[in-house]
């Protein structure tokens, strides 16, 4: 398996959970949900999207200078993202139960992602 490849497969299978989401609130939820919900979503992808890039661009010739500026990005990330969810929250008034299931997109495609490789790495024996 070409491990450089998993980042983009959990990256599209998010966007699959989040695709559905979107789907399944459009029809069971409120306006006001589904603005929450695609909200939460987008900043959790644009999040992963950010950190895969800075992941990629980093040289690690110098060990020391790549994790520092990986772990400063994922700390500032960190930061801005907890400061864009606070001013969502309080002067926005945006649902926070759809945010929080917006942001639940990514771990949701992660679990997506291990029940697929379950699946595929399975046994023909086991398969019937």
């Amino acid at each position: 398996m070409d491990f450089q490849k998993i980042p983009k497969i959990w990256f599209g299978l998010s966007l699959g959970v989040f695709l559905a989401g979107l789907l399944a609130s459009s029809v069971l939820a409120s306006p006001a949900f589904i603005l929450a919900y695609s909200v939460g979503a987008l900043l959790v992808l644009i999040n992963s999207w950010l950190s895969a890039r800075k992941v990629n661009q980093a040289s690690f010739s110098d060990r020391n200078s790549a994790m520092m500026s990986l772990m400063g990005g994922f700390y500032f990330r960190l930061i801005a993202i907890g400061v864009i969810l606070f001013s969502l929250i309080k002067y926005v008034n945006i649902d926070p139960i759809g945010l929080i299931t917006g942001l639940s997109v990514m771990p949701a495609g992660l679990m997506v992602m291990l029940v697929l490789i379950y699946i595929s790495n399975r046994r023909p024996q086991e398969v019937q």
